[in-house]
């Protein structure tokens, strides 16, 4: 089988990449963008690991953008049976702050790989959301659930769901809907929360908590590449599923975990609510366990230490 994954460098799409190229050939697309996180070299040096375990034989790479119709071209021209799309940018700050820029790489890539997987002949396309779509959302959420997003991230992550739809029901195109939560682990950027977390501790530096009540349903990089590989594999089609560990926790006790993993001396500091970001729960996950067979396999408290390890390693 032939799987196209766009942003296939990126910090999921990497394992996702990693897990199919075993069995079958993928095409990867990215346009290798820092987002203004990090330099060149150091992107450079990430990716370098995150591809260790990649097939040379199996992957072939496009270095473009998504945006761009002649790059949608060299990837179909491959004729792939699957796409999955993760190609965006990696946090809502950075779309609700840049909108004009980032709302086009959420539903204008999404609406230019749809375009395209249509008249090539696509059997599936999987579309990688968010949790954002929900808005507000409390403990057992699930799929079918109002959505009500809060920021323009979560607006356009949605519209792109409804474009799946939309193109579904026009032209026959089977999919897949994935909403992970609070990914984290080995090979991500410096600049999301469990992160930034470590990276306080670790400096023995204050770590600034946004309401250390809210809750956010973490799930280990691992566990979201296996959750998407097997919606995009899966003869299941036509149905949205929630890709997460199933239980969420505290800002406040994501920290204090933190502290204890690195025996850090860091201060808490609960500064209240940000404008941004939803109040969140645990995500009901037991769609995707019954239809797909989807289940994860790190605690919160295993991935933390498994994160940590590489943390000290990689940067030593």
């Amino acid at each position: 089988m032939k799987i196209l994954v766009t942003g296939g460098k990126g910090f999921i799409g990497a394992m996702i990449v990693e897990m199919l190229c075993k069995d079958h050939s993928v095409i990867v697309v990215d346009n290798e963008d820092t987002y203004g996180i990090m330099t060149k070299a150091q992107l450079n040096k990430l990716f370098e690991w995150r591809m260790r375990n990649w097939d040379s034989e199996r992957v072939s790479f496009i270095r473009g953008d998504i945006l761009d119709r002649n790059t949608c071209l060299k990837a179909f021209s491959h004729h792939p049976d699957v796409v999955i799309h993760l190609a965006t940018y990696p946090r809502a700050k950075i779309v609700d702050n840049d909108p004009i820029v980032g709302i086009p790489k959420v539903i204008h890539t999404t609406t230019n790989l749809l375009w395209h997987a249509s008249k090539f002949g696509v059997s599936k396309f999987v579309y990688v959301s968010s949790s954002m779509v929900y808005g507000d959302f409390k403990d057992g959420t699930k799929e079918d659930a109002k959505t009500k997003p809060k920021n323009i991230y979560g607006e356009a992550k949605l519209t792109g769901e409804r474009m799946v739809k939309l193109f579904a029901k026009r032209d026959g195109l089977n999919y897949a809907i994935v909403r992970p939560s609070g990914v984290y682990g080995p090979g991500d950027m410096p600049d999301r929360v469990v992160s930034k977390f470590f990276d306080k501790a670790m400096k023995n530096e204050t770590i600034t908590l946004h309401n250390g009540n809210n809750k956010v349903d973490f799930t280990y990089r691992e566990d979201t590449a296996a959750g998407i590989v097997k919606a995009s594999l899966s003869p299941v089609s036509n149905v949205s599923f929630n890709i997460t560990q199933g239980q969420a926790t505290s800002l406040l006790t994501l920290a204090e975990k933190i502290i204890d993993i690195t025996d850090s001396k860091s201060d808490i500091e609960d500064i209240g609510d940000h404008v941004l970001y939803p109040s969140r729960g645990t995500l009901d996950i037991s769609r995707a366990k019954d239809l797909i067979d989807y289940k994860p396999e790190y605690t919160l408290d295993e991935g933390l230490k498994s994160y940590y390890e590489w943390l000290r390693q990689y940067s030593g």
